[in-house]
Parts: structure tokens; C-alpha cells; sequence
């Protein structure tokens, strides 16, 4: 039968009493696992994030409340109180009177992030080597398997997914829940650099042979061993980054360069060619 019931002044609740049921007798444990309760902004924040690292919300991409809820279908508060825990993570910035943008990641902020990845994921491993067992190994093989043929395919994007796939995985098997968390943190904004750089591009070989070397030390079951080769692998990471970005960055420049005197070759031209206009052609390019 159902009957209403009232707990802690909380508004009545329609609860089911099966005949088999005795007021005052305990409760049957079923062993299920508890409900996980995600609030809206959340999840909204969690689309978000997932968008700007691997790509498809580019840096500096304008991010509208409006757009957002509408394409969400979900009211703007849930997507004000998302945008705003972005920008404390340092995904997005917002400028006054313009609104709210993807962030642009500078060097100095992926050095910041990596060193700190680098503390973060050498204690993970070093916890992790410590209980991984043989099917953890089948799966993070699996996992190095996938990275080698896309390396080999030239496929950036598989690469950069395996590679998230294999740190995730370590982090998890540390069984510490607040490292986890931060963690998630700091990868994002290193996926972010990734993606708006495709700097991985530059060696996807090595990353793999990398992550091989690192989960070869992680076999050993040694704690000491397992976060220096961690630590090493992420210090690695960021040095291909590093110079990667450096060297786009030198040839961009060059290339802005050459565009530069190439305009300024025509202007010179053009003024040439208008000494002999008409003088109507004259005051139309004074104005």
C-alpha cells in the first residue's frame, strides 16, 4: 500500500510499504550503489571543456549564454554558473562589456602545467604501480597498441585520444580520488594546447614510444621507478611541445614578415602609379 511520510520537515514523500513490510523492522540491503547526482552546471560545464580540448570550440572562439542554453536546451543560470567555473580553471577569460572567450594558452602557462602534470601523475603512478594487475596491463597495451597504428596512420586526433585514455586510466588505478580531480584540470588545458597547435603532429612516433617506455617501468611494480619514469615521460612531453610551438611560431613569423614587404612593395607601387591620376583619384585616396 502507499502512505505518506514526512522526514526532517521536508515535504511528504509517497512511499510503497510492501505487505511483508513491519513498521520499526531494517531496512533489506540490496548492495545497490548509490544514485551519483550531477547538478545541470556540471554537465553543462563538463560539454564545455570536452569542446575547447579536443578542438571543435577553437581559442578565442566567442562563447554566447543564449547560444549555449539554447543548444542545450536548458535555461542561461545553469550556463552562467558552467562558464564561470571555466574561467577558474583557466579554460575561458572574460573581458568586461564583450562577454566570455576560449582561453589562448601561452608557453609560460603549458610549462606551468606540465611541471605541475608532472608531480600530479608521478604520485599517481607511483601508487598505481603498486596494485596494477594483468588485466590493467592487457587494457593500457591495448590502449599503446591504438596509439602506435594511428601514430603510423598519421591519425593526430586518435592519438591524442589514446594518449588522454592512458593517463586517465594510471590516474584511476592510483585509487586517490582528489588527485583525480585535479588532474582532470590540468589535462584539460594541455588538450586544449594540443589541439590548437596540433603540435603532436610534429613526432607522433615518439609520444607513443614514450607512453611504451613508461608503461615498461610501470610492470615492475616499483613505486620509485614508476614516478621518475612518469615524471620523465611528461618532462619529454613538454619539450616536444615546447619546441614545437617555438618553431610554428619562428615560421609564422617569417611568413608574417614576407606578407609585410610584399605589402609594403605594392604600396610603394600604387603611389608610383597614382603620381600620373587624375586629381579625382587623388582626394578619393586622401579620404
Amino acid at each position: 500500500m502507499y502512505t505518506f511520510a514526512n522526514h526532517n520537515n521536508l515535504p511528504d514523500l509517497l512511499i510503497y510499504e510492501s505487505p511483508h513490510y513491519r513498521r520499526g523492522s531494517p531496512l533489506i540491503s540490496l548492495s545497490l550503489a548509490p544514485i551519483r547526482y550531477r547538478r545541470m552546471a556540471d554537465q553543462i560545464s563538463a560539454a564545455i571543456r570536452e569542446s575547447i580540448a579536443t578542438g571543435r570550440l577553437a581559442p578565442g572562439t566567442h562563447l554566447l549564454e543564449v547560444e549555449i542554453a539554447r543548444e542545450m536546451q536548458t535555461s542561461r543560470v545553469p550556463v552562467r554558473e558552467a562558464l564561470m567555473q571555466l574561467h577558474q580553471e583557466g579554460l575561458v577569460i572574460r573581458k568586461p562589456n564583450c562577454g566570455t572567450f576560449v582561453a589562448e594558452l601561452t608557453e609560460k602557462m603549458v610549462r606551468e602545467v606540465c611541471s605541475l602534470r608532472s608531480l600530479l601523475e608521478g604520485f599517481a603512478a607511483s601508487l598505481a604501480a603498486r596494485h596494477l594487475t594483468t588485466e590493467d596491463f592487457t587494457h593500457l597495451d591495448a590502449l599503446l597498441k591504438s596509439m602506435r597504428i594511428a601514430a603510423e596512420a598519421g591519425d593526430f586526433s586518435r592519438v591524442l585520444a589514446c594518449d588522454y585514455e592512458f593517463h586517465k586510466y594510471i590516474m584511476h588505478a592510483a585509487g586517490h580520488d582528489l588527485l583525480e580531480e585535479v588532474w582532470r584540470t590540468t589535462d584539460a588545458k594541455i588538450r586544449v594546447y594540443l589541439s590548437a597547435t596540433n603540435l603532436m603532429r610534429f613526432d607522433m612516433q615518439f609520444i607513443a614510444e614514450s607512453h611504451r617506455k613508461t608503461l615498461a617501468v610501470l610492470r615492475t611494480g616499483n613505486p620509485k621507478q614508476a614516478r621518475r619514469a612518469m615524471a620523465k615521460h611528461i618532462k619529454e612531453s613538454l619539450d616536444l611541445l615546447v619546441t614545437g610551438a617555438l618553431s610554428k611560431a619562428a615560421t609564422r613569423g617569417a611568413n608574417q614578415s614576407k606578407g609585410e614587404t610584399r605589402h609594403q612593395t605594392g604600396s610603394a607601387r600604387g603611389a608610383r602609379s597614382d603620381r600620373g591620376a587624375s586629381p579625382f583619384l587623388q582626394s578619393k585616396h586622401a579620404n
